[in-house]
């Protein structure tokens, strides 16, 4: 009897809907979207699972794919567990304290978000140790012992343990968590020496705390989604920040490595295609239904960064506007969020000036357009008095639209105040959010060093393709790239994503003085832990590759560059070609180089990787150019594009209509999970990989 056929299922979380991506041995995929209810995600995925079984009788479940807003969310709702801490004594408000850094200089009001651990469970213990890492003040057992009971008291359901230069000798924080497990068996430990063993005591604490507020939200999280889904039996995986996936047990231990899941699935996505495509250099923009992403990808990779924050809203934190949240050291994309999605909502301020989000209509009520009892308008709203959005349904008939409704909406909460026509405010409301969003886009090209001119925009997410014309038209760009999917494209990112696990440690020293042999023990040191975890987590090891990272910065500067050391360099070469690469990359992100000034190695950093069984965006372009069929009869509605145009009236077709010849604008492209909008003075055409092609005319 023939073995039944593999259906590999991811599904990504967002703040309205939630997307479903089923891919057969065959290629062939199948795509849900389902409104997001969290307490029902697994069995609404079950569900869309069941559908496929019944279409697919002979095939089989081999893996399902997690990316969530889960922890996330619950750091921005400060929704987390109960947490307490315990340090050395004299640090116990260092997560008070925390930098000098913040983002409003000039704003007198600005308040600093509050610690995640008020100070009364912010506990000290005696003990020390050097930054050599020899013990200068014993662990005091017994002191640990009664700050746990004190802990305990206080119902905490978590404990972080951080103590002074854990990073070199982890052996106080390691007889504290026995201690706590003896005490407290029933509270969630971690320690700063397994999360996170770097300098920077800020830092690794904060980390470590965030790890152990999201520990039981995560747990509880997985555990209903895994009951949910019971009736399939491989593992659940689920998506960290730096574009890799872990086992759901892994998850578990170290939720703070899946804080950007979700936006991480579809900066991968797109950097696959940039690859295949053979595009160098190019933007990922994810707009979804709450919230807006840029992330920049060269040489066909996300770039990465080892530093970042969570909290206070919204993330628009970057090198050069830090101190607004939780300081979070994790290898994640370097991906900055705003909240401008299609839920988001538009409002006038005091000043009498239109505003849009941060606040969502989420999905329920959701915008006043899907007739949900939603009242407030929306950028969708704005999209659909414009005529750019389908004034009867979405999702293939699955979302029915309320125009009406929307005009309503726009009309009674924003046309008393700005004396404005229903076009207009809506033509403003998009072009405010579009001003958002490419400030968002800029954050990661032009305060990288980057020009945006020369890179192309990837657009995704259900209302990315709708903004991406007047994004790039913003930017300067004149080239956007629309792929297969696009509304679920996140979650078709999921399928692409290798297993991964990211190790590191501190070990400070001058570059010119470094042992070669020593440095690259330090990487065996950790290649050796990675393949003892991936044994223990029955991980096939065959597959298991390395990268070598370190963390370089000008000795008296306080942040650092992380680049890689090439896999073939010479142990006599290393510190000339680190040197060669750092100088030059300090002055591509910062405009300068100091070639007499001495670099320093801050800390040494491993990734381990376990290819999976990946999707090829040639083969789903092959398999969209045989089954595609034009539209019967194309049709059109009137679509406004501001004062200067006016109203035009716009061709409505599919994406399938563009593949022998370029189109001009204006036209609307309708396809099941996304609306592509070609506004005048652009036009369209599709490539071999099925992307929709967008460029400026002139």
């Amino acid at each position: 009897m023939p073995a039944p056929a593999s259906l590999r299922v991811a599904f990504d979380i967002g703040g309205t809907f939630t997307d479903v991506v089923i891919a057969g041995a065959d290629g062939q995929l199948l795509t849900y979207k389902i409104l997001t209810l969290p307490d029902s995600v697994g069995a609404d995925v079950g569900r869309c699972i069941a559908d496929t079984e019944r279409q697919r009788p002979e095939s089989a479940i081999t893996s399902l794919v997690h990316g969530t807003t889960i922890a996330s969310n619950a750091v921005l709702e400060e929704q987390g567990a109960r947490t307490g801490l315990i340090t050395t004594a004299g640090f116990r408000d260092e997560l008070e304290i925390r930098r000098l850094g913040r983002p409003g200089v000039y704003n007198v009001f600005w308040q600093r978000t509050p610690p995640l651990i008020p100070r009364r469970r912010r506990l000290e213990v005696s003990e020390r140790l050097t930054v050599r890492g020899e013990v200068e003040t014993p662990l005091n057992d017994e002191e640990v012992r009664q700050a746990i009971l004190s802990l305990k008291r206080q119902g905490v359901e978590a404990i972080a343990v951080a103590f002074l230069h854990s990073y070199v000798n982890p052996s106080h924080e390691q007889r504290a968590v026995a201690l706590i497990r003896e005490v407290c068996p029933e509270v969630m430990v971690c320690s700063s020496a397994d999360i996170l063993p770097e300098v920077r005591e800020y830092e690794r604490t904060s980390t470590t705390v965030l790890n152990a507020y999201l520990m039981p939200v995560v747990g509880r999280y997985l555990d209903q989604l895994e009951t949910q889904l019971r009736a399939y039996p491989p593992p659940l995986q689920i998506m960290q920040s730096n574009g890799g996936i872990m086992p759901a047990a892994q998850a578990r231990r170290r939720p703070v490595h899946m804080i950007e899941s979700g936006p991480a699935a579809g900066a991968l996505a797109a950097a696959g295609l940039a690859r295949e495509i053979g595009l160098a250099q190019a933007v990922a923009f994810d707009m979804g239904g709450t919230t807006a992403k840029g992330c920049l990808i060269e040489n066909g990779q996300a770039v990465e960064t080892a530093e970042g924050e969570v909290g206070a809203g919204i993330n628009r934190a970057g090198r050069l506007s830090k101190g607004a949240g939780y300081a979070l050291r994790v290898p994640a994309y370097d991906i900055v969020e705003v909240g401008a999605g299609g839920g988001s909502l538009a409002w006038v301020d005091a000043g009498g000036a239109l505003r849009v989000g941060p606040r969502s209509a989420g999905a329920v009520p959701g915008p006043a357009c899907y007739g949900r009892g939603g009242t407030e308008p929306t950028i969708t709203d704005a999209n659909v008095a414009l005529g750019y959005m389908n004034p009867n349904s979405i999702a293939g008939g699955a979302v029915p639209i309320d125009a009406a409704a929307a005009q309503t909406a726009i009309e009674t909460r924003l046309g008393a105040r700005l004396g404005l026509s229903v076009h207009e405010l809506a033509f403003g409301i998009h072009q405010v959010a579009d001003a958002t969003m490419t400030r968002a886009i800029r954050a990661v090209t032009t305060e990288r060093g980057r020009d945006p001119r020369e890179f192309t925009l990837i657009a995704f997410g259900g209302s990315g393709p709708l903004h991406a014309a007047t994004l790039a038209d913003n930017l300067g760009m004149s080239r956007v790239y629309i792929p297969l999917f696009p509304g679920v494209f996140s979650a078709l990112g999921l399928l692409v994503a290798d297993l991964r696990s990211d190790y590191v440690q501190s070990v400070p020293q001058d570059l010119d003085g470094v042992d070669p042999a020593a440095l690259l023990q330090e990487f065996d040191t950790l290649a050796d832990r990675a393949a003892q975890e991936a044994r223990h987590e029955r991980r096939e090891r065959p597959g298991l590759t390395y990268e070598r990272l370190l963390d370089l910065r000008y000795k008296r500067q306080s942040s650092e560059l992380t680049l890689p050391l090439p896999a073939q360099v010479e142990a006599a070469d290393i510190r000339q070609v680190l040197a060669e690469s750092f100088h030059a990359a300090h002055e591509q992100t910062y405009g300068y180089r100091r070639e007499d000034d001495t670099i320093a190695i801050v800390s040494v950093r491993l990734k381990a990787t376990i290819r999976t069984q990946s999707l090829s965006f040639s083969e789903l372009g092959g398999s969209f150019s045989q089954a595609a069929e034009k539209t019967a009869q194309p049709g059109s509605r009137r679509a406004y594009f501001g004062r200067q145009q006016g109203e035009l009236n716009t061709r409505i077709l599919s994406r399938s209509d563009l593949v022998e010849h370029a189109v001009a604008g204006p036209l609307i492209v309708e396809e099941f999970d996304a609306t592509v909008v070609v506004p005048p003075r652009w036009q369209a055409s599709v490539d071999a990989y099925g992307n929709i092609v967008l460029a400026k005319n002139g």
